[in-house]
């Protein structure tokens, strides 16, 4: 299924590779930050492979969302990628819209004055679309407000991205969720730091194309993030993007091959890993940042959360997480469909990367096609 959708998409990628990269601003890395206040038990909720198009039933997508949405109750929503998939203005805006508003009816229904907000980050589809390269970016920009003043503007997106700076893709950002929010950089304590990393599209290789990397400039951007960003080192790094690096692969072959799987990891994986063309050692790069989880969509019968390790230092460690498909646009499988949730706690980076912290803080959700009955 997915070569045929590649080959449809040859054309519409080619258009939206042609104008990636072309800024050539330098921004400081404090420019892509965004806060959110920590507290125990803060819940993140992954929504990944909607493919809203123009040929969707949007009522009834919609309405899965916004059931899903209110049901898992989250303090902060990430997309991560395929969001739509042959698209328009008009179904991006009611998206975004949508989201906005659940956010300011869960951040209004909150007792304790708690916000949700949403972030976003694309998959190898969202470009191929009746829509300029950035008009998704500017539309979720609309939502955003100025860090402690979302209750007072209605605006709750967690999204940063500049048009002409020198990063590929759309979205280089970071989420820090801290003790307090008016802190500075010398002084606040970053309990958790999410990256929302852009995995591009396609490449062409001369002979075919394959799906794209991270890349080199990204990478670098995420290491000076973790060097330049804060004082405080000692937080638990995550990363939400589409695309999985090779090493999925290889997580996923340890939890196949495991005597006891339970033991390194949970759920299912129903089809092989759709990786980049090549190897560029995204996955070490990144964990020199300090990101010990990363949370991808993309192969949509794939739901499990699994503790990859490629050695026995901490350092060669991390968990792989398959988001749970959350719409039955394109291929499926009934029974997994849904959305993840990870509940955060006061842990250690070492605490956080362990099968007793993914047993009692990582769910996921299978049972979304109830939602459309």
């Amino acid at each position: 299924m997915k070569k045929v959708i590649l080959v449809l998409c040859v054309t519409l990628a080619l258009c939206a590779l042609a104008s990636c990269g072309a800024g050539t601003r330098e921004y400081d890395v404090l420019d892509y930050r965004t806060t959110m206040e920590y507290y125990e038990g803060f819940k993140i909720m992954q929504i990944a492979d909607l493919h809203f198009g123009i040929e969707s039933d949007l009522r009834s997508q919609m309405s899965v969302v916004e059931k899903s949405v209110i049901e898992a109750d989250p303090d902060l929503i990430i997309l991560t990628g395929d969001n739509l998939m042959y698209g328009n203005k008009a179904i991006a805006n009611e998206l975004f819209g949508l989201l906005n508003s659940l956010c300011k009816r869960l951040t209004e229904a909150d007792e304790n004055g708690r916000l949700t907000k949403f972030a976003v980050t694309y998959g190898n589809h969202d470009n191929q679309g009746d829509y300029p390269r950035y008009y998704l970016n500017n539309t979720i920009k609309s939502y955003v407000a100025e860090d402690g003043k979302e209750k007072e503007e209605g605006k709750f997106a967690a999204f940063v991205d500049y048009e002409d700076d020198n990063l590929f893709g759309l979205t280089n950002y970071y989420i820090d969720l801290v003790d307090d929010r008016t802190k500075d950089r010398d002084t606040v304590d970053v309990k958790y730091r999410i990256h929302i990393i852009d995995s591009n599209t396609y490449h062409y290789t001369g002979i075919k194309y394959g799906y794209d990397t991270i890349h080199t400039e990204q990478l670098l951007h995420a290491k000076k993030i973790y060097d330049q960003a804060t004082a405080d080192k000692d937080y638990v790094g995550m990363m939400f993007f589409h695309i999985p690096f090779e090493e999925f692969g290889e997580a996923e072959e340890q939890y196949i091959l495991a005597t006891d799987p339970s033991k390194i990891g949970q759920g299912e994986l129903r089809e092989p890993v759709s990786d980049p063309y090549e190897n560029n050692g995204s996955f070490k790069a990144l964990r020199e940042a300090n990101i010990v989880s990363y949370f991808v969509g993309h192969d949509h019968v794939n739901s499990c959360d699994i503790i990859y390790n490629k050695g026995e230092a901490f350092e060669n460690m991390a968990i792989f997480s398959y988001g749970v498909k959350s719409t039955d646009q394109v291929y499926h499988d009934k029974d997994m469909l849904g959305y993840k949730t990870v509940t955060l706690k006061d842990l250690t980076p070492k605490e956080f990367v362990t099968i007793e912290n993914i047993n009692d803080c990582f769910e996921n959700v299978r049972t979304g096609a109830e939602k459309y009955e």
